[in-house]
């Protein structure tokens, strides 16, 4: 059985979704889609919206071939850290997950509105004791894609790596076996086919 997110997570979460909603623009079930994409997704609530169809969402990148699942290893390095790990397919879907519906918007190209479910980086970082000065975390892309997070744009955030999208498994065109999802940032920001997790 899966284990739940502990109780404060969870309200940890909920005060700075509340928070944020607080002062963002709730868009309507008609919002056009090609306004949307025009719009910073920091500063607007989609909570309203109509969930989107995995097939309508733009692919973007190659997809990485994972040939064997079972020898995937997720790295979670750097000097930020006191213990490195490494992590198989498996061991991610042992632990605790969130579930999120969250805006991608690609600025002036596509949006998509739809439901992801995966581990939050918090966990990762408590899981291999993130040390307290730790400044930034970055995330690699099997196809050398490479982004950035500050410690506050990591920790004020929600950040998770997702497993699957709607309820089914992430597709390869989105990311399998896992991508990041950085709820509030651009798309460009949300790397996929992750192979390493590096804080410093």
């Amino acid at each position: 059985m899966r284990t739940s997110v502990t109780v404060s997570t969870l309200m940890l979460i909920a005060f700075v979704a509340f928070a944020q909603s607080a002062v963002k623009e709730k868009l309507a079930p008609g919002t056009p889609k090609g306004s949307i994409i025009n719009m910073d997704p920091d500063k607007v609530d989609p909570s309203d919206l109509p969930l989107d169809r995995i097939d309508q969402l733009q692919a973007t990148g190659t997809p990485q071939k994972i040939a064997d699942i079972s020898a995937w290893r997720l790295a979670v390095t750097g000097r930020g850290l006191e213990h490195a790990m490494s992590l198989g397919y498996a061991d991610l879907l042992a632990l605790p997950f969130v579930k999120k519906k969250v805006l991608l918007i690609c600025p002036g190209v596509f949006e998509g509105y739809l439901e992801w479910e995966g581990v939050p980086l918090s966990m990762l970082l408590e899981k291999a004791k993130a040390r307290p000065d730790f400044t930034r975390v970055s995330f690699r892309s099997y196809d050398g894609y490479t982004e950035g997070f500050s410690r506050e744009e990591a920790t004020k955030h929600l950040l998770f790596l997702a497993v699957k999208v709607n309820g089914e498994t992430l597709p390869a065109t989105h990311g399998y076996p896992v991508r990041l999802v950085a709820e509030d940032f651009y798309g460009g920001r949300w790397v996929k086919w992750i192979s390493e997790i590096t804080v410093e």
